[in-house]
């Protein structure tokens, strides 16, 4: 199945059936070693595993009724996803509707920030949604999340490395503090 190999070994049990996977045999699968249940409806190709392969589990997580996922990368998370700053997140940044809903709790290793995000906020970062590095920077200096050092950095990195321009700079106060 193409879509495990590029979600980091992991997949639904709807794009099981949709890639032709009868839902009778999921449980066989999973009996003799072929596939690991990980979460209610994810399962991972028991070979198959990459760096991201945790993110692609919470990415399909955050999957509603109409089976696409809800959440977005964001904050630290999306700060590490960008390789942008020494700052080594412990928990998993993810920025949902406010409309968002699971039927059960939250994990743990999960915040969960809940707010109104367009499309043009968002990029594609390995497959992975995460929120655009202006958005991200912006929405770090607002929470006051991390330390004035780590934004710094993050920033001086996004402009070395194209992220955002002199341009984005000079049109966000609060950005230019940190790019100096």
């Amino acid at each position: 199945m193409s879509v495990a190999l590029e979600q980091g070994g992991l997949f639904s049990a709807t794009q099981a059936i949709q890639s032709g996977f009868d839902q009778k045999n999921h449980h066989y699968y999973v009996k003799t070693g072929q596939w690991e249940k990980v979460l209610r409806g994810i399962y991972r190709f028991k070979p198959i595993e990459s760096d991201l392969s945790e993110y692609w589990l919470w990415l399909l997580w955050s999957k509603g009724r109409n089976n696409k996922p809800q959440a977005v990368f964001s904050h630290e998370t999306a700060l590490m996803l960008y390789e942008l700053s020494d700052h080594s997140p412990t928990k998993i940044h993810l920025t949902v509707s406010k409309k968002f809903r699971k039927g059960s709790e939250i994990p743990k290793i999960l915040v969960i920030h809940k707010k109104k995000i367009t499309e043009s906020e968002i990029k594609s970062v390995n497959g992975l949604r995460v929120t655009t590095v202006l958005k991200t920077l912006l929405d770090l200096i607002d929470e006051r999340r991390i330390s004035d050092e780590f934004i710094e950095q993050a920033t001086k990195q996004a402009l070395e490395k194209g992220h955002i321009s002199k341009g984005d700079i000079k049109k966000n106060e609060k950005l230019a503090r940190y790019a100096l």
